[in-house]
């Protein structure tokens, strides 16, 4: 099917947006990614679903399979798909006790059924910290209380109906991200949106998993990536501009993207900073030696 059938059509129809707020989120960069994506695929891939910001905007029609190593994220989608009045009903009870005592003793639970993980999960995301998902070397949940006044707004019951609605229609798995690749055969579409290799040593966010996202981990990506090329899938990958990142997609044409950083804990420091798109399908540009030479000089 056409990639404008998609992303084009029914414009006026409300399509899905995601419940979490999400370091890293896409939301702000759909302009700037969806240019970018072919023109026509099969079938959708996301191996690193986090908040789904391009998953959503998606037409309901559109096959896809979605897939997060985060187990707790994993849970929270299937509690969406199977139980969402359950689930809302919860968070309402919640919001009633909202307060900085209740997010801690919330936080230091382990909640056993689904849907009481599901909300301790979006709970914990929208009243914590600058919506930062973080876990300590434990595997333990550590972002401190956000501080607001009023419990903010936990969820947007149409919108809740519209991502019930469009999970109903994917395959949602927990699984390591090499599997999901290669179940994609050609003419389908993968999105990789990884754990961000850090420009610096203070500006990693990538605990968001107990072990981690490592170089290594990126060089298996690419090395997963590059065998489903082969296969004739269309393959896109978001990441920072670090130099481990441009070195080793250095043979996929590479899409300078604008974004901003909202998650540093000092305000002067969140502001512009350069991610890159690589895409399998397209040739590397003949400058781009030279736009890395200058973004490389340009890192904080």
């Amino acid at each position: 099917m056409a990639f404008s059938e998609y992303f084009e059509l029914n414009k006026l129809t409300p399509r899905a947006r995601p419940i979490l707020k999400w370091a890293g989120g896409k939301a702000q960069l759909l302009p700037q990614l969806l240019p970018h994506f072919p023109k026509q695929f099969n079938r959708y891939f996301e191996p690193f679903l986090g908040a789904g910001a391009i998953y959503f905007a998606l037409d309901a029609k559109c096959p896809a399979i979605i897939n997060d190593a985060n187990p707790e994220l994993y849970e929270l989608y299937l509690v969406l798909r199977d139980h969402p009045n359950k689930l809302t009903r919860l968070l309402d009870k919640y919001a009633r006790k909202y307060s900085e005592n209740f997010y801690y003793d919330l936080r230091a639970s382990q909640p056993r059924s689904p849907i009481s993980k599901a909300a301790r999960f979006i709970f914990l995301n929208k009243t914590g910290f600058n919506g930062l998902y973080r876990l300590n070397s434990k595997g333990q949940f550590n972002v401190p209380f956000g501080k607001r006044e009023k419990c903010p707004q936990l969820y947007d019951s149409e919108n809740v109906k519209r991502v019930t609605e469009r999970l109903k229609k994917s395959q949602i798995k927990n699984c390591d991200f090499e599997k999901v690749i290669q179940m994609a055969k050609k003419g389908d579409f993968v999105y990789c949106d990884p754990p961000y290799s850090p420009l610096s040593r203070t500006s990693s966010f990538n605990s968001y998993t107990a072990g981690g996202f490592s170089d290594a981990e990126q060089v298996r990506l690419k090395n997963a990536c590059n065998e489903a090329a082969k296969r004739g899938v269309f393959v896109a990958v978001s990441n920072s501009s670090a130099p481990l990142i441009l070195n080793i997609y250095g043979d996929w044409r590479v899409h300078f993207i604008k974004a901003r950083r909202s998650i540093n804990s000092k305000s002067h420091l969140r502001g512009p900073i350069h991610e890159i798109l690589t895409t399998s399908w397209e040739m590397r540009p003949k400058n781009f030696n030279s736009l890395r030479s200058r973004l490389e000089v340009c890192h904080p």
